[in-house]
């Protein structure tokens, strides 16, 4: 039987049991008879394939989502389908961030067809990962059964083996798809991932697959032939290139949103910067005249950061982090060396062991929270604009003096911020002659600014290298 042959027989058996199997969850599939050993990497058999499609269907969820977006000035919505995957009987699902993230209205769409309101409890663009939380008040009062899928573990996955895909691309009905794993530990180096503009996959490698990613079904599961969630995929492409976050990562992700969200703000994960970025040593031992699978290339060291700070040089090899060796020859050793600096505690001092040439140094800093390139971002609804925090790596990238101020995302055609011939990307420094060091102080200024219905207000904006006075004409609607 050919390949085409053996994955259309396997895709009809799975149709026509998920047409007639219902809502109802079994037990993980185990070994048909009790006190047989059970096979590690099972075969992918018609049956086999058929009652994990069974078993995890009716755990795998529809998400209809509105994502907070700002537009020529204004707060807007931008909806999107995809996927996600119960993981607890509370109703929990995970998903991707790309499909969550920043949701202001999400909806569920159950096995049974059943549509239920959900919120976002948090989400993390590092990992592509997010975390959902069913009304369970609605859930009640209906008497909807839902069933929640099992998790296992990515640590043991190996190349070649079968997994099982499961999502509701393009909206339609849950889909599964059958293939193997063809990389348990890919990186996209050199290769710089992200979602809009905000930075993904930099701590963790991924899981590559054959198995079809189409649009909207990211954020299901990636299901071992034990029927157990192994990966949440995150995104695919030409040439068998498919891709999803191990279940390890997804783990730990979670336990940290859950255990920040609250009532008045989402769950997130914090994690540690130095500022480092690191380059492969793989065939340059001998140019920097050091021992193969010892240390890493520091291929640049952002300014304002605790490694600038700190005295760290680009070129120098950093041998360890407070006493530990770390090592990085291959680019798929990059994630665990980026996590281990994620892991640091913050505010407490790092000794970091370097070579500059011939001289091995001990050089101390303190850890800061990591800070991505895109800030929180407001609507200045009088002004026809909206505006984001400048963080450290925004200045960075922009060459800005500091991170000081916030950068103007977009404009409303006739505003008064569009007249005053304010761009985007121009950095406000100070309003009204006091400096704003961050997006709140800004609001600050801006809510007095209209509270007394000032007719004028003058901006002290930065706009490249050079720095320039702008007068806004403000009226107000009785």
């Amino acid at each position: 039987m050919t390949v085409r042959a053996r994955s259309l027989r396997v895709f009809a058996w799975s149709l026509l049991v998920a047409l007639i199997g219902g809502c109802t969850a079994s037990r993980p599939a185990t070994s048909e008879k009790p006190g047989e050993p059970v096979d590690p990497f099972p075969p992918a058999t018609p049956q086999r394939v058929v009652e994990i499609t069974r078993r995890i269907f009716p755990a795998v969820v529809r998400l209809d989502v509105a994502q907070e977006v700002y537009r020529d000035g204004k707060r807007t919505f931008e909806r999107g389908i995809g996927s996600g995957v119960i993981i607890d009987e509370q109703g929990r699902i995970l998903t991707n961030y790309h499909v969550a993230g920043r949701a202001a209205e999400i909806y569920v769409t159950l096995f049974n067809k059943e549509r239920v309101p959900a919120t976002l409890v948090g989400d993390d663009h590092w990992t592509d990962l997010a975390v959902v939380q069913m009304d369970m008040d609605v859930i009640r009062s209906r008497n909807i059964d839902f069933a929640h899928a099992e998790l296992g573990t990515s640590s043991n996955i190996i190349t070649g083996q079968d997994v099982i895909a499961v999502g509701t691309p393009f909206g339609l009905a849950r889909t599964m798809t059958l293939g193997i794993v063809s990389n348990n530990e890919r990186t996209l180096y050199p290769q710089q991932v992200t979602i809009d503009e905000f930075e993904t996959a930099e701590f963790d490698n991924w899981i590559q697959m054959d198995t079809p990613i189409n649009p909207g079904n990211s954020g299901g599961p990636l299901v071992d032939l034990d029927g157990k969630v192994i990966g949440i995929n995150t995104r695919g492409g030409a040439q068998n290139l498919n891709f999803a976050v191990p279940i390890d990562t997804a783990r730990d992700v979670v336990a940290q949103i859950l255990a920040s969200a609250a009532p008045d703000h989402r769950g997130h994960v914090t994690r540690a910067d130095l500022g480092l970025s690191f380059k492969p040593l793989q065939d340059l031992e001998s140019f920097y005249n050091i021992d193969i699978n010892r240390g890493v290339l520091v291929d640049s060291v952002a300014r304002f950061s605790p490694a600038h700070a700190a005295g760290v040089r680009t070129q120098d090899i950093l041998l360890a982090v407070n006493g530990e060796p770390i090592n990085v020859r291959f680019p798929e050793e990059l994630a665990p060396a980026r996590k281990r600096i994620a892991r640091l505690p913050l505010g407490k001092p790092v000794t970091l062991t370097v070579r500059r040439g011939s001289e091995t140094l001990e050089l101390t800093t303190i850890a800061e929270k990591l800070e991505g390139a895109v800030g929180e971002e407001r609507e200045l609804k009088l002004w026809g604009a909206s505006v984001r925090d400048v963080t450290r790596a925004y200045a960075n990238e922009q060459n800005l003096d500091d991170a000081r101020g916030v950068v103007i995302t977009t404009l409303s055609p006739g505003y008064p911020a569009a007249q005053a011939t304010l761009r985007v990307g121009d950095v406000i420094r100070d309003v009204d002659g006091s400096a704003v060091e961050d997006l709140e102080a800004f609001m600050t200024a801006y809510d007095k600014s209209v509270t007394a219905k000032s007719p004028r207000a003058v901006l002290g904006v930065q706009s490249g290298r050079n720095r320039r006075t702008v007068v806004l004409k403000l009226t107000y609607s009785d």
